[in-house]
């Protein structure tokens, strides 16, 4: 990456880094080592996928598409489902609390929501249903940084605090296939002999434990990722920074950290609009000390793509 491709980077407002040497310093050995040696770990919701649509609206997580989907049709359900959320969101979201206070009720919140799909009746066709018409959209670009990764024969795992089968079921919607180069770590649904969800996959994996304690140990993408040293890591929360721990051969990392903003709301209520930008600014400098690059608002892959292009180009 050249010093002027850099500097383009770091005079956009949307992005934030700490320490500007220190990242040089770890693109140069990125760009040096080539795409042989990379890796691309990535959580999906939020990260990948879009936190608010090009209206300002806010986008679904693969849990979203449940209550979104059903609706008015099962009220009663949809309330208690719902219910987990504002019982236990405020938790996850709470800066005042250490990932160690927190672990215990997202544990629970995730069990929860998963005994209630179970209790729901859905079948896999109804499922299917709800993701081909729900408001998962990706990032811009990020179809090219997939598609991109596919022809370099980047290893990319998608490793999310979601349900990796309806991360399976969008990708295929949206692609029409699941990349061979493209591995989902998640919770996965079972189903049974008539189609019903029956279970959810074991180790449970919640947002703040997403590292190599959760990764199955029968790992088919062991020989992709054989040998490479250079970890990309890309997410949207604190928990997310802790991705890459683990993986074996891992020398390098840089970490890209999204802040998302519900813009919408913060512009329809002023006193909102105030806590909003303070919370911001103590949340961005609280990003800075696990990621390499902060990006505010930035509804995009571009300067992922900006960093990964450089990195293609030793290849040619």
């Amino acid at each position: 990456m050249t010093g002027s491709t850099l500097e383009d980077i770091l005079s956009l407002p949307q992005v934030h880094v700490k320490d500007i040497k220190s990242l040089t310093d770890k693109l140069q050995k990125f760009v040096a080592g080539g795409a042989d040696q990379l890796m691309v770990i990535s959580d999906f919701d939020f990260t990948l996928s879009r936190f608010s649509d090009k209206s300002g609206n806010r986008c679904s997580s693969c849990y979203c598409v449940f209550d979104s989907a059903v609706g008015t049709n099962n009220p009663e359900w949809c309330r208690k489902f719902v219910g987990l959320y504002h019982k236990y969101g405020p938790v996850e979201h709470d800066h005042s609390l250490s990932i160690e206070e927190k672990v215990p009720f997202m544990e629970a919140w995730w069990q929860q929501s998963h005994e209630l799909i179970i209790q729901g009746g859905f079948k896999k066709q109804a499922i299917d249903d709800y993701v081909a018409h729900c408001n998962i959209q990706l990032r811009d670009n990020a179809d090219i940084m997939m598609k991109k990764m596919t022809n370099h024969s980047v290893p990319f795992i998608i490793f999310s605090a979601g349900i990796g089968t309806i991360i399976e079921m969008y990708l295929k919607h949206k692609f029409g296939r699941v990349e061979e180069n493209t591995h989902i770590v998640s919770n996965m649904m079972g189903f049974d002999e008539k189609g019903y969800v029956n279970s959810f996959s074991d180790p449970l994996i919640h947002v703040f434990c997403k590292n190599s304690s959760v990764m199955p140990a029968d790992r088919t993408f062991s020989e992709q990722i054989h040998g490479r040293k250079n970890v990309i890591l890309l997410g949207d929360s604190v928990g997310d920074a802790f991705m890459d721990v683990g993986v074996e051969e891992e020398q390098l990392s840089l970490k890209i950290g999204f802040v998302n903003h519900d813009r919408k709301l913060a512009g329809k209520y002023s006193i909102y609009n105030k806590l909003h930008r303070l919370s911001a600014d103590k949340l961005v400098d609280k990003y800075l000390h696990y990621f390499d690059i902060v990006l505010v608002d930035d509804q995009s892959m571009d300067i992922p793509n900006q960093i990964l292009e450089a990195i293609y180009a030793k290849n040619y």
